[in-house]
């Protein structure tokens, strides 16, 4: 077993006591980045793409954004490799190299082509291991899909659609 280089002692500008944790980023549609892409194996021993997505500060809503000043990292981590001719991660990964402006047309991948592409994350909640929430990415689309969020908010939902006459419940 190699020997492991002892760590250096590392200054804070502030007293970890003094700490609170950041709010989280609000639910909604984001445009962003992708920092790094790493493939990795799961406990069940299936491969994936572990991919790393920075939300830049300008994209950043106001309320949070001045505890973000470097951006808000996400991580993606359900991506398979694909095995032979599983069509599902097969799918899912034409679908992924489609989002992120790439030529699904191809038979070769090659994940660093993915570095600093965009790509839109759709922001939800999820519980981390202390049962708390924390904002996860629930999905993905292309980065030119994502709406202003000015126009967003400004958006008014339609109205719900009514029944067609007769075509009420069963009984």
């Amino acid at each position: 077993m190699a020997e492991q280089e002892e760590l250096g002692i590392i200054q804070l500008d502030t007293n970890l006591a003094d700490v609170e944790r950041p709010p989280e980023i609000p639910v909604g549609r984001y445009n962003g980045e992708i920092q790094s892409v790493e493939i990795k194996t799961s406990g069940a021993g299936n491969e994936y793409f572990a991919i790393r997505i920075l939300v830049p500060p300008e994209n950043i809503p106001a309320e949070v954004a001045e505890h973000y000043e470097d951006g808000a990292l996400f991580f993606y981590n359900r991506l398979l490799v694909p095995k032979g001719g599983d069509r599902r991660a097969l799918w899912n990964l034409r679908q992924f190299v489609e989002k992120i402006g790439l030529d699904s047309n191809t038979s070769e991948i090659n994940p660093n082509e993915w570095m600093n592409q965009a790509i839109g994350i759709v922001v939800g909640t999820e519980k981390n291991l202390e049962g708390e929430n924390r904002a996860a990415v629930r999905s993905l689309f292309a980065a030119e899909e994502a709406p202003a969020r000015e126009e967003e908010e400004e958006e008014e939902a339609p109205p719900p659609k009514k029944a067609a006459a007769g075509k009420g419940r069963r009984r």
